[in-house]
């Protein structure tokens, strides 16, 4: 079956790979443009023409639509070629079993996967687009006190390296043998990892979190215009 054959459940290594680099590929177009501003003289010369507000809007616009993109295009894309290798159908429970794609009970969007797979690849497409772009917003606004956008790319990476360890320290603490995280290098992938799985509850977490990073963080920078 073609939902089998996708890049989120279909278990080759370029799989992985995919979704272990889109949390830093969404950073790319537009997480360090402040930054590269800042440095160049550029922003002090647009902030004398447009509001504080406006100016940033734009920018995390830019950066919200460049990092969602950035997910959505190549997993539509998947979506397409796995029409081409597989039939469209449901996807039977045994054949799902003997493929090794580890579904589980607490696999999001786990029903759509067995009654309406084309609508599962679109839901977890779209999340992934939603989280790269609201990550991206994050990150841009975080980079209102970065200097150097190299910084700010390594700093974000090894944010989320650190957030899994805590996280999933945190969670095998309280909870033995969980394998929850919160870092976006697993939450992306539908599937998870060997000792990880997403859930529902990180994913509406880190879009919480980043909604709120990507509001706060600008607000208090520009009453204190600390960010020129």
């Amino acid at each position: 079956m073609a939902p089998m054959y996708w890049v989120g459940t279909d278990g080759k290594p370029f799989s992985a790979l995919l979704y272990f680099l889109l949390p830093m590929l969404c950073l790319l177009p537009g997480a360090g443009t402040l930054a590269e501003d800042r440095g160049s003289g550029f922003q002090s010369h647009a902030l004398s023409r447009v509001a504080d507000g406006a100016y940033y809007c734009a920018k995390a616009l830019a950066c919200f639509v460049s990092g969602a993109l950035i997910a959505l295009v190549p997993l539509l894309l998947a979506i397409v070629f796995a029409s081409l290798v597989g039939p469209w159908g449901t996807p039977d429970p045994n054949e799902v079993f003997a493929f090794g794609i580890p579904i589980s009970l607490d696999t999001p969007f786990r029903s759509f996967f067995f009654t309406q797979p084309g609508m599962y690849l679109l839901c977890w497409s779209g999340t992934a687009a939603l989280l790269c772009g609201m990550w991206s917003i994050a990150v841009l606004a975080v980079s209102l006190y970065a200097k150097s956008p190299v910084r700010l790319f390594i700093g974000s990476v090894l944010a989320q390296l650190l957030i899994n360890y805590m996280s999933l320290s945190i969670n095998n603490m309280f909870f033995m043998g969980s394998s929850k995280t919160l870092d976006m290098f697993t939450v992306l992938h539908p599937l998870g990892y060997d000792s990880t799985s997403p859930s529902m509850t990180a994913i509406a977490v880190l879009i919480a979190v980043y909604s709120v990073i990507g509001i706060l963080v600008p607000i208090i920078s520009f009453k204190r215009r600390c960010y020129l």
